[in-house]
């Protein structure tokens, strides 16, 4: 009885569309501090391996998280893939792309550039760290506090 479900189900189900994306929690990071990079996986098989972080010490990872959902018969799943990464030294690096192959066809990632900064003051930052939007108004009325003096990074 439950394959004859299975397969009655089975029969009505549509996949969405194959996407494999890249994330960076930051593409400009202070040297010395570390940054997420995620893979996502959308709708297909996670044959995943990925890209050699050459200029990169791995600090934490492969962290992976999957998902599934079927709606009105429309299934969609997918499979992330998080790796945190520390630069070794300052200058412009790239990640290199990664890909997966899905009935027969080859798919990438683009590359993503990451621009270390030198740190004399050895700041951490965090690597999860939200940034908060906030109204026109708030900000007006926070800009009118006496503030400390920031150090600004131009690049």
């Amino acid at each position: 009885m439950l394959s004859l479900l299975l397969v009655f189900f089975g029969a009505g189900l549509q996949s969405s569309e194959v996407s494999f994306k890249v994330e960076v929690s930051t593409d400009t990071v202070l040297l010395g501090n570390y940054f997420e990079v995620k893979f996502t996986i959308e709708n297909a098989q996670p044959n995943f391996s990925p890209p050699e972080f050459t200029d990169f010490d791995l600090v934490g990872g492969p962290n992976q998280s999957s998902s599934f959902s079927m709606i009105n018969g429309q299934v969609s799943r997918s499979a992330s893939f998080a790796y945190f990464l520390k630069p070794r030294e300052e200058g412009v690096f790239y990640i290199d792309a990664a890909a997966i192959e899905v009935d027969g066809k080859f798919i990438e990632t683009p590359p993503v550039e990451i621009f270390v900064l030198p740190n004399p003051d050895g700041i951490i930052e965090n690597p999860h760290q939200l940034r908060q939007i906030e109204l026109e108004s708030d900000r007006r009325e926070r800009e009118k506090e006496p503030t400390e003096p920031r150090r600004t990074i131009r690049l």
